[in-house]
This record gives structure tokens, C-alpha cells and sequence, in this order.
């Protein structure tokens, strides 16, 4: 959600991945050919401006793995919006793969997005894991005053909202991944493995906006996939995390 690093990010991903195809339409699956049976439906949501080609390379990995994975072309201006997208994606997943458990993997404020989709859309009957990737889960300072994206500023009545009650309602199982100087560390209240941080590449505004291409990542996406929690579960009680809180755990302010 850090547009100054929306160069950067994308560049990475043209020089890891031949991948150059168009962008799909909004909320759209990108084009791929699902196995003739699958381990289950893995929806990828980005992050804010990122469109779909920074996670082609994990989406291809993870359909060598037996993965039906689809990398969704959301612009993370709209968290509600995006997330009735969410719905519309998961929804046409189960008609085409019934009894197929589906999984979101989500990035920055597509994390957002996810997390409105499983409490205020009924997703969490739908959804068996929620793996987010640097998300900024009671706000971030970065979106404060910007144009789009603003409702994720800490303190707003949005975020208020999206964290009144419990964090993580079931059946759904949280897994949180994230850099050692991530932006905020993504807590939730409730259950949700929190994976042990990967090292950092220096400032985490960089770790952030790289994550879905860095090598540490993707083995983090795969055993949570699998079910393993590779860090530590914690079952808070809700109201135990507050936006100050979260907030750069290592002392990397916003500028």
C-alpha cells in the first residue's frame, strides 16, 4: 500500500518471471489450466496498486505443488469493495471445485480485504485457511491522508469496526506471515499462528512491498497451506491488541 515502492516491486517481478501477459479483468482469475484433481483452490489476493504480476511466480508454484491457484487484478483502493470481489472469486471456486477446500493468501491491504470478506461476508464458513502476508491488520500510518485506501488509517471507525469482537472466527484458521521490521506485525486477536519472522532486507517499506517475491515467503505460504505452524499459535483474548500496539516492532517509523 506504499505506491513509492510500486516500482520497485514490479520490476522484481518482470526479471524473476517470464510472465507478460495482460493484466485480467477486475477480480478475475489470472489464466491458468487447473490439475484434473486438486490438493484445493488457492485465491491470492495483492496488495494495494501491485496488480496480479508480482505473484505469478508463487501462483505457478504453488500449482506445481497440485494447487488450483488464482491470482486475483485487485487495485486495494476499495477494502469492502474489493472484498464483495473476494466473495465473487471464492464463490464461483467451490461451484467449480465442490467439497475442495479453499484458501486465501493474502498481501498488505489485500489482507484487509480477506479479513472483511470472512467477518461481514460469511466468508469464514467458506474459507478453511487465511494466510496474510504483511498485513497491517488494525491500520497502518502509510494510509493516512492518502486518496484511495484511507479506510485502513489506525483509528478509523472502519478499522474499529473490522476489529470489534473476535479477530478470527471459525472454522477458519489465521496464519500471519511477516518480515523481523515489517510495518506493523499483524497481529489478531483470537487464534492465528503467527510464523516467525523471516530476516529483513534492511527497511521494511522494501520487505514489504517484495514480500510475494521473496524467497522466504514462499515455503511460509506452503506449510501453513499444509496445515503447519511454523512459529508459535496464540489464542489472545479479544481486546488485547490495540493499533499502537502493532505498530513497527522494530522501530521503523513511517516517513
Amino acid at each position: 500500500m506504499f505506491d513509492r515502492l510500486l516500482v520497485l516491486a514490479t520490476a522484481a517481478a518482470a526479471a524473476v518471471t517470464p510472465l507478460a501477459a495482460a493484466a485480467p479483468a477486475a477480480a478475475a482469475p489470472a489464466a491458468s489450466t487447473a490439475p484434473a484433481t486438486t490438493r484445493g483452490v488457492v485465491v491470492i489476493v495483492p496488495g494495494q496498486s501491485l496488480g496480479s504480476l508480482p505473484y505469478q511466480p508463487m501462483a505457478a508454484e504453488l500449482r506445481a505443488d497440485g494447487y488450483t491457484s488464482l491470482v486475483l487484478d485487485l487495485k486495494g483502493f476499495d477494502v469492502a469493495a474489493d472484498a464483495a470481489s473476494v466473495a465473487v472469486a471464492v464463490d464461483a471456486a467451490r461451484a467449480e471445485y465442490p467439497g475442495v477446500p479453499v484458501a486465501l493468501v493474502t498481501h498488505s491491504i489485500g489482507a484487509l480485504s480477506g479479513r472483511y470478506y470472512l467477518r461481514d461476508l460469511g466468508g469464514a464458513d467458506r474459507i478453511a485457511t487465511y494466510i496474510a502476508i504483511g498485513a497491517p491488520q488494525y491500520g497502518s500510518p502509510g494510509a493516512c491522508g492518502q486518496p484511495v485506501g484511507a479506510e485502513t488509517c489506525p483509528d478509523t471507525r472502519f478499522m474499529a469496526d473490522l476489529n470489534a469482537g473476535d479477530d478470527t472466527p471459525g472454522p477458519t484458521t489465521y496464519y500471519s506471515i511477516r518480515s523481523e521490521r515489517e510495518w506493523s506485525d499483524g497481529r489478531l486477536d483470537g487464534g492465528q499462528c503467527r510464523i516467525t519472522p523471516f530476516p529483513t532486507l534492511g527497511n521494511g517499506g522494501v520487505d514489504h512491498a517484495l514480500e510475494p517475491l521473496l524467497p522466504a515467503v514462499l515455503p511460509q505460504v506452503r506449510g501453513a497451506l499444509a496445515g503447519v505452524c511454523d512459529g508459535e499459535f496464540v489464542d489472545e483474548p479479544d481486546g488485547a491488541i490495540d493499533p499502537r500496539s502493532t505498530l513497527f516492532p522494530n522501530g521503523v517509523p513511517y516517513s
